[in-house]
């Protein structure tokens, strides 16, 4: 059944499904951007923090950003292309 969705599917249905699919990962990646960034404050709170911990959330954080930061670009670059060809 999903087979025959998408060979009937129109390109610019594809378009649209994959934007909202970038969309939603947006979302996530900002979600577990913002999770990591109050675990990076409590740790930081803490009288004797872990500099190993802290070090780790802090790599994690950049990637993440790296990654949002593409995707939203990839995102933008895709809705461009739905609204001149669609």
């Amino acid at each position: 059944m999903a087979a025959e969705a998408v060979r009937t599917e129109s390109p610019c249905a594809m378009m649209r499904r994959a934007a909202q699919s970038a969309r939603q990962e947006i979302r996530r990646r900002r979600d577990e951007i913002s999770r990591l960034q109050g675990e990076l404050g409590h740790l930081q709170g803490q009288p004797d923090p872990d500099q190993t911990a802290i070090t780790a959330l802090k790599q994690r954080l950049e990637v993440l950003k790296e990654q949002l930061k593409q995707d939203e670009l990839s995102l933008d670059t895709l809705e461009q292309v739905i609204s001149e060809n669609c």
